[in-house]
């Protein structure tokens, strides 16, 4: 949370799963909901609590798209890349949408208010190839699309157009 010393909250959340098997991924979930995103610092504490290996924590988190391990930007545009997004060119979308935003190897803007993140399958394959700008879906996008959702995102991020 904005303005939160960081990691305040975190031995509540644990104390709720201390020494139980099994429970790792509703803990990632618990902690993104609390922090916008499981914070690096949580892997030691995380691992002590559930009695595993720091190594295993940072796999396992890393290895699921759907948690992050920094904090989210302003505006987040979700891609799906899964296979009827991608079978309708989604990765070529995705492509000229970083580039247009000007993103980064990690996936955002140079102010840090936009980032593009990949899904796999966000489950609306009739609408595809399409993204989640902040949650709401853009279906059947077309390289037509790609200017828009960019001016929208940064808009929404309280930018200039992109």
């Amino acid at each position: 949370m904005p303005g939160q010393q960081p990691l305040a909250g975190l031995e509540g959340i644990l104390r709720e799963y201390q020494g139980r098997r099994g429970v790792l991924l509703e803990v990632f979930h618990r902690v993104q909901d609390a922090y916008g995103y499981v914070p690096p610092e949580a892997i030691e504490p995380i691992a002590r609590a559930l009695r595993m290996h720091a190594p295993t924590v940072y796999g396992t988190l890393t290895f699921y798209t759907e948690f992050r391990t920094a904090a989210p930007p302003r505006v987040l545009v979700n891609m799906c890349l899964g296979p009827t997004c991608h079978l309708r060119g989604a990765e070529a979308i995705r492509r000229i949408l970083e580039r247009r935003l000007q993103l980064d190897e990690n996936g955002r803007s140079p102010d840090g208010a936009v980032g593009v993140h990949v899904v796999q399958c966000a489950g609306h394959c009739h609408v595809a190839p399409l993204a989640y700008l902040n949650g709401q879906v853009r279906g059947r996008l077309a390289m037509s699309d790609v200017v828009a959702l960019a001016e929208e995102a940064r808009f929404l991020a309280g930018g200039a157009s992109a």
